[in-house]
């Protein structure tokens, strides 16, 4: 076996064990038990607990009037209409584009997934002569659809998290070896540390270099940020129109299915005309379809900004508790993602245990999804949770932490570090 061959091996390996520990604890891979589910709890085992691992931050997962929307499509037809959507797809399509084009003031395209959408428009939007830069931390996803773009022949290079010194200096560096084109792929929120990435800053850098395109991952900023639930960039920034805006409706918009946003409307055909997955994939099903057209209705009604409200309200609490508490959070950043940094992944393991024994259920993490020496526990609320349930999560977070680690107020200080890169550190 090559050398690369052997380096590959070597690191599923270590996913594999890390992953294998997991699922022994029972704290990943687990199956929720309940035969109805309320958003605020789930049962695994038999124990009952609460969720701070849902990503459904708005709480519409279990709203009444999503799952009548699901069921009604359901009725009118049926679990799926089973053909690619290049041949024909059902009017709940056309429906649900035409609310999006309300709430993002753009052109649309859904995808089944959001990685399907990844894979459907990078590969069409970005030529073999553009270089292509993507932020180290970004969605494993969108980190798939750059090995496509290298084997394309695409210049691809990862960039030190968040660092627009790196990415001004490398749109330099290719202007001057005569690259006319230029991308950069990031995500809003980066889905671990719930830190946000510089929108302004990014946005900066378009205006000052014609050469620069930018793919947005907006999953997890999407519905609870910005205007109609818009999505996190452009709450921060008007659309640009050498932008695209990727979104999951699979979490805080609580139905299923994808969307891409384009300024563009030559952008926005070329990937629907041409983006493999769009072509050669099965549709969003129906049920999801119609969730979603009652989620798009819910956030273009005076009610979504309330729910929104409750939400950020929610937010700057968690904030304040975390630093009363002082626990080594990763980023302090406003977003409803906190990760809490323990250090090795059996750590990891064993804070997720103690709080599932006490009735709390949160998300262990570790390499490949974290640096190594980062592992630690992320939790998410939503509106399912109430003030007081969070306020006895972090309780119980602060009471383990001498347990599973043994100088938590060094550690708290080594959180301030910035993370490095996953895969220098294999």
């Amino acid at each position: 076996m090559s050398t690369k061959g052997l380096r590959q091996e070597r690191v599923l390996q270590m996913i594999e064990s890390t992953m294998a520990d997991g699922v022994a604890a029972g704290v990943i891979r687990v199956h929720a038990g309940d035969e109805v589910l309320d958003g605020e709890a789930i049962t695994v085992d038999g124990h009952r607990m609460l969720n701070f691992g849902s990503c459904s931050y708005l709480g519409l997962n279990t709203d009444d009037r999503l799952k009548r929307g699901a069921i009604d499509a359901v009725e009118r037809f049926g679990p799926l209409f089973s053909s690619s959507t290049a041949y024909a797809s059902v009017s709940l399509y056309a429906d649900l584009k035409e609310r999006f084009e309300q709430i993002f003031r753009a052109h649309v395209v859904l995808p089944p997934t959001t990685t399907l959408g990844h894979l459907a428009a990078l590969p069409v939007l970005v030529n073999a002569d553009d270089a292509v830069f993507i932020d180290v931390n970004a969605h494993a996803s969108v980190h798939l659809a750059a090995d496509v773009l290298r084997g394309h022949g695409t210049s691809v290079v990862e960039l030190p998290h968040n660092n627009m010194d790196a990415l001004e200096t490398a749109i330099q560096r290719s202007e001057s070896d005569g690259t006319c084109r230029v991308w950069y792929l990031a995500d809003s929120i980066y889905s671990m540390y719930g830190d946000i990435a510089p929108v302004k800053a990014i946005a900066d850098l378009m205006d000052r270099y014609p050469s620069l395109q930018v793919y947005f991952d907006d999953a997890h900023g999407f519905s609870w940020s910005g205007l109609h639930g818009r999505g996190l960039v452009l709450d921060r920034m008007p659309l640009h129109s050498r932008m695209v805006i990727a979104v999951s409706l699979a979490k805080s918009f609580g139905s299923g299915g994808a969307a891409l946003a384009f300024a563009d409307p030559d952008w926005a055909s070329r990937v629907l005309l041409t983006g493999g997955p769009l072509t050669f994939s099965g549709p969003i099903h129906n049920a999801e379809l119609g969730a979603a057209i009652a989620s798009a209705d819910i956030h273009l009604s005076p009610e979504h900004a309330h729910l929104q409200a409750r939400l950020h309200e929610q937010i700057a609490f968690v904030g304040q508790l975390l630093n009363r508490y002082r626990l080594p959070v990763m980023d302090f950043d406003p977003t409803p993602i906190w990760f809490v940094r323990l250090g090795r992944h059996d750590q990891a393991v064993d804070m997720a245990r103690r709080l599932m024994d006490d009735g709390f259920y949160v998300n262990p993490s570790a390499f490949p999804a974290v640096p190594r020496g980062y592992g630690g526990i992320r939790f998410t609320h939503t509106l399912h949770q109430t003030k007081e349930q969070i306020e006895s999560l972090v309780a119980a977070i602060t009471r383990h932490l001498p347990e599973v680690v043994d100088e938590p107020e060094v550690l708290i200080d080594l959180t301030k570090e910035q993370a490095t890169s996953p895969a220098d550190t294999v």
